[in-house]
């Protein structure tokens, strides 16, 4: 029975030590980028600890943080915070984008250097919605992302297609960007500033003084 016992005890630390490295291999820091358009720029920037992200919105004009989104990866939850009116409140998941036609992905031949990362170059057309978006990918352990995008469901082009990359469950965008059929350009998200370090918890906490706000 002892010999039995410490044939078992080993095979248990080694699942705990891999499960462990995991962990620690997982990208943890600060994320700051841009989303432009023909007619605006918004800065955005996540926060990311384990299950944890928090999205801060600033707007392009105030330059101050319009609003936040508090996301639980791993029990699937998320709050909004309105920082203006001191308010939070239970935001559900929206309902899955539609897409029209077919997204056609291609990998690219491509690799350029951003933000110290080697990002390879994916290309998602879509005829019907009029669409292209070239996506530079890197490969950091962002698992976070994947599942952020299908917590938050954005109607957006960038996210949509994103998701229907496969095999991408560990990559982060550090550019993309999205032009017509013609190749001019409509849109483009671009990182601007990445920091590993290791986050405070309390940023994922409702601030002092916000009352809940209820429908």
């Amino acid at each position: 029975m002892k010999k039995a016992i410490l044939r078992i005890v080993p095979g248990a630390m080694m699942i705990t030590m891999f499960s462990l490295t995991a962990l620690s291999q997982s990208f943890e820091g600060i994320i700051e980028f841009k989303k432009g358009t023909a007619t605006d720029t918004t800065s955005y920037v996540y926060y990311v600890k384990e299950n944890l992200v928090r999205v801060d919105e600033i707007g392009g004009r105030s330059k101050k943080v319009e609003g936040s989104f508090l996301v639980n990866l791993e029990a699937k939850t998320m709050k909004s915070l309105n920082h203006e009116r001191k308010l939070y409140m239970d935001q559900p998941t929206p309902s899955e984008p539609v897409i029209k036609g077919t997204c056609t992905v291609t990998k690219g031949q491509n690799v350029k250097n951003l933000q110290g990362y080697k990002c390879v170059e994916y290309i998602v057309t879509n005829n019907t919605e009029g669409t292209i978006i070239t996506y530079w990918l890197a490969d950091g352990k962002f698992a976070f992302f994947d599942k952020l995008l299908h917590q938050l469901n954005r109607k957006d082009k960038a996210s949509v297609y994103f998701l229907q990359i496969p095999d991408t469950k560990n990559m982060f965008p550090m550019l993309s960007v999205q032009t017509d059929l013609r190749g001019k350009e409509t849109g483009r998200l671009e990182v601007s500033k990445i920091t590993k370090k290791v986050v405070d918890k309390t940023v994922y906490d409702i601030p002092k003084g916000y009352n809940k706000f209820e429908k």
